[in-house]
């Protein structure tokens, strides 16, 4: 529990926050029924967003969380929420943190660059953006592609406007997203030219595309709305690869992010520099924690899913 003592860092070890497509109905549930911190942080959030949080996260359909207006609060919720009742109960700090596309949000709020409450209001604001993207110019689609080369992959994306590498996500393993015949044209090509094997995505929209241009002007006018501070933590941004603090780098990477690729292997890969040894995927966890152990297999992974995984980790 808690002491008035100053938590205890831990070197060598990063935490990392999902994004979209990782969600699930029911995340978090065990942290929220065993951990009061976490319940308070749950119904804090809750009180700052127009959706009915704890509601749509524990007994929603996944039709309804998998819209970007309710995914994206309800990842940054179960993140922060989770994340305040580790470093609460078991007083320990990571050396850095990080997210995938919209855990980059939470990575910052985890940081103290942004407020929790604030920060899942923007995040509620940019997935209504992105709607309306996606209703305006067309859903698009984001197909992963895997078994190519990531370099094979962009050059068959540069022959079109419309769609282009959305995620790095590990070695041959990347996702293409743009409009639906700009997608299937590149497939078609790769297929000509590879041994790849594609599988589509049930995300909702083209994100990371030019699909997503129209959502731009909209985030950042929801974004100069808010107050961002430095960092009290390392962060790695997943747009560049860079290690910061400073907020001004903040506000730029999480609006270039929108039309920009996740380029998570070198997040990884700096954070290994950085000296991290072990990551610590928090939930929904299995994402991040698959794509660690084929980026970096070498590391310790740990994918927090329960309090008892929790208290294996840390206590």
């Amino acid at each position: 529990m808690a002491t008035d003592e100053p938590p205890t860092t831990l070197d060598g070890t990063a935490f990392l926050f999902p994004g979209q497509g990782s969600q699930t109905v029911g995340m978090g549930r065990a942290f929220y029924d065993d951990w009061p911190e976490t319940r308070a942080v749950f119904d804090r959030l809750d009180d700052a967003l127009e959706i009915d949080l704890p509601g749509l996260c524990f007994d929603g359909t996944a039709d309804v969380i998998q819209r970007p207006s309710n995914t994206q609060p309800l990842l940054l919720a179960t993140g922060i929420a989770i994340y305040e009742g580790v470093t609460a109960r078991f007083d320990v700090d990571p050396a850095a943190v990080a997210g995938h596309s919209l855990g980059h949000f939470t990575a910052l709020a985890a940081a103290d660059a942004m407020d929790p409450a604030t920060t899942a209001a923007l995040t509620y604001r940019r997935g209504k953006c992105m709607e309306r993207a996606a209703a305006a110019d067309g859903p698009g689609t984001m197909v992963a592609v895997l078994l190519a080369d990531p370099d094979e992959v962009a050059e068959a994306c540069s022959t079109r406007d419309d769609v282009g590498v959305a995620l790095y996500n590990a070695p041959k393993q990347t996702v293409i997203s743009g409009t639906a015949e700009g997608v299937a044209d590149v497939q078609e090509r790769l297929e000509e030219r590879t041994s790849a094997r594609f599988r589509e995505l049930d995300v909702g929209a083209a994100f990371h595309s030019p699909v997503m241009e129209s959502a731009v002007d909209c985030v950042e006018t929801a974004m100069a709305e808010v107050t961002l501070r430095e960092a009290e933590l390392p962060v790695v941004s997943d747009v560049t690869g860079e290690r910061y603090t400073d907020p001004a780098v903040a506000r730029r990477d999480l609006t270039t992010q929108i039309t920009s690729p996740v380029d998570w292997v070198r997040v990884v890969e700096t954070l290994r520099e950085q000296g991290i040894e072990r990551f610590v995927a928090f939930p929904p966890a299995g994402v991040l924690a698959g794509l660690v152990e084929r980026i970096a297999p070498e590391a310790e992974c740990w994918a927090l899913e329960t309090p008892a995984d929790a208290r294996e980790v840390f206590a």
